[in-house]
């Protein structure tokens, strides 16, 4: 992967913030958490994913004055990456509301997650299911909001 800003990076583990995809009101697909500069927390507050026998990382994005510009929220997104004895990695996501004037503020969030495959014919059968449960999906959300849930 290469870092050139303001282009995505394209591997590892992507987060899609404050929108995923074209489900918000910003020109840039996929919000800009995944193009920023994250910071580490040096004194992380205890999270229930803590134990002594596992390695964690807390990344901190907070609004920036380039955030307000096209997104005019304030918010704390922490991400802790943890690495169990055993090789298993968890992300908690935490996602704070930091504006002075307590108003809600709506976003969507996602992990846009790549895979290394060994064989390119398989992901035909993979594409083919993952469109039918989007489609799926996509319907009940459009009936659940039509009707008011």
């Amino acid at each position: 992967a290469t870092y050139k800003p303001p282009k995505a990076i394209r591997g590892g583990i992507p987060i899609c913030f404050p929108q995923f995809a074209n489900f918000g009101p910003l020109v840039e697909q996929h919000g800009f958490a995944r193009n920023r500069l994250w910071s580490i927390d040096t004194d992380p507050p205890p999270f229930s994913t803590t134990s002594s026998n596992k390695a964690f990382v807390d990344l901190i994005l907070k609004t920036s004055d380039e955030d307000l510009k096209i997104w005019p929220h304030s918010y704390e997104f922490r991400l802790r990456v943890t690495l169990g004895p055993g090789g298993d990695l968890m992300l908690t996501s935490r996602i704070r509301n930091t504006s002075t004037d307590g108003k809600p503020f709506t976003f969507t969030f996602a992990f846009h997650t790549y895979f290394s495959v060994s064989d390119i014919r398989l992901m035909h059968s993979i594409f083919e299911i993952r469109n039918k449960l989007f489609s799926r999906v996509y319907l009940v959300m459009v009936f659940a909001a039509y009707h008011g849930y």
